[in-house]
């Protein structure tokens, strides 16, 4: 790797979160010229990052950041919420389960948690993420199980747009999950556990 491979990889990660490209699908490739590269002032961070770490580490590292704060400068990006990615990634099954415990606390029963309330104005999942309440790992998670969030987001009334954009943020991070390996059986069985004898949005049976 050297700084400018880098920097494509920084490039197509933002637009994937800021923008409909998928990075996934062109394979985090965009059409940055070299030249547009050297000019920037910036390309000693890239530069840097490239010496530090290999392609995979840097899609997770860029993603890791980006999630966190999709309109950072790459001087404040961190390898700091690389560790807490990983170690989210690490112990997904167990925040996953901790996250919909509470949910389950809280007196919403699965099939709320896919849901709109008043007015189709707000969804459990995305206010508890957005207020920091359950990670967005988690909201990830339940819509590979039972693919509720574009539902959502097109029923849901959002004159500002604040709920669409972190769906699209969930939507978009989905798609960075889905390039590893996850435990889907033993997902699924965690949450239906946690659920029993309540109605089930969507076909989670269906999911291996």
């Amino acid at each position: 790797m050297n700084g400018y491979e880098t920097y494509k990889i920084y490039q197509a990660l933002r637009l994937h979160f800021t923008t409909d490209y998928d990075a996934v699908k062109y394979n985090f490739k965009t059409a940055v010229k070299v030249d547009t590269f050297e000019k920037r002032r910036d390309r000693y961070f890239f530069e840097k990052l490239s010496r530090n770490y290999n392609r995979e580490e840097l899609i997770q590292y860029f993603a890791a950041n980006l999630i966190h704060n999709t309109n950072m400068w790459i001087g404040e990006f961190n390898d700091n919420r690389l560790n807490e990615y990983i170690s989210r990634k690490e112990k997904l099954t167990y925040l996953v389960t901790e996250d919909m415990k509470k949910m389950s606390d809280k007196g919403y029963t699965f099939d709320d948690l896919c849901s709109l309330f008043d007015n189709k104005t707000w969804n459990p999942l995305i206010e508890a993420l957005r207020s920091d309440e359950i990670h967005i790992e988690t909201v990830a998670v339940i819509d590979i199980l039972v693919n509720f969030l574009n539902r959502v987001k097109s029923e849901i009334s959002d004159p500002l747009d604040i709920n669409k954009q972190m769906i699209n943020l969930v939507l978009k991070y989905k798609l960075i999950m889905l390039q590893s390996p996850l435990p889907r059986e033993k997902l699924k069985n965690k949450v239906l556990s946690l659920f029993t004898n309540q109605p089930i949005c969507g076909n989670i049976d269906s999911v291996s």
